[in-house]
């Protein structure tokens, strides 16, 4: 069985999409024959079996539920091998003796995950890219301006950040691991094939690198700035005294 997976949106609204919910954050639509969609509210489509014309369709209903993102979109392909044992995954390989329904929805937790990540991934390398310059300036001493351009940074820093805890909560485990804990060797394959965790784990602290070197960088124009209006005020306080001496001595002569 074919599988590809996608992300297609930032946001899937599950509550308007006429899919069948299997939880707060799944969705599943059956094609028949086997064949079924996965739809997760972070924005990804798991498609199991479903042919390009009925992924095409799919695409342009779930559009309409969606706050979809612009270009292409990041995507996983693997393939279901039944009947050899033991489970294996390895290299978009899937080997399973009879594949359960439970353990498709495993498949696709984990397919669905990793490629929102990719699509965090790709932006946090746009954004890495952005702040090497500010961080190579502060290097040599010098601090650039852009207060917006910054601002923007830290906002799209803090919001992939809210999504990964409050969306896709990668470190969430799938529900069917709640009763069935025999699952959890396919879910552990599937996790190390498609490093979770540990891409997780990188995207964390390259997040912080970007938050860390924004902030700095504002809270040093912020120095900076009521620096410089410390030496106005300075200054006006200099001219009023000039002129009030001014009055004193000069004028009244």
């Amino acid at each position: 069985m074919r599988i590809v997976a996608e992300c297609l949106a930032k946001s899937i609204n599950l509550k308007t999409l006429n899919f069948t919910r299997l939880s707060h954050s799944a969705a599943m639509r059956d094609m028949g024959n086997g064949n079924f969609v996965m739809a997760y509210k972070y924005g990804a489509l798991v498609y199991f079996g479903v042919q390009d014309d009925a992924i095409e369709a799919i695409r342009t209903e779930v559009a309409t539920h969606s706050d979809m993102l612009s270009g292409v979109s990041d995507t996983e392909h693997a393939e279901i091998v039944a009947g050899e044992m033991p489970i294996s995954v390895y290299n978009g390989k899937i080997r399973i003796q009879t594949p359960t329904q439970d353990q498709l929805f495993i498949i696709a937790d984990v397919l669905s995950k990793s490629v929102v990540l990719s699509r965090y991934e790709n932006m946090i390398l746009e954004m890495l890219a952005t702040i090497e310059p500010i961080a190579d300036n502060m290097r040599r001493g010098k601090i650039p301006g852009g207060r917006k351009k910054l601002i923007k940074t830290l906002g799209d820093s803090l919001a992939i950040q809210a999504a990964m805890v409050s969306r896709i909560m990668v470190d969430e485990k799938p529900e069917q691991l709640w009763d069935m804990p025999e699952l959890e060797k396919l879910f552990a394959l599937m996790n190390a094939e498609y490093e979770i965790n540990e891409r997780q784990r990188v995207l964390e602290g390259r997040l912080r690198v970007i938050t860390d070197t924004v902030r700095y960088n504002t809270d040093i124009l912020d120095y900076l700035s009521s620096y410089r209006v410390e030496w106005y005020i300075t200054l006006l306080i200099v001219v009023e005294i000039l002129l009030t001496l001014y009055e004193m001595f000069f004028k009244h002569a």
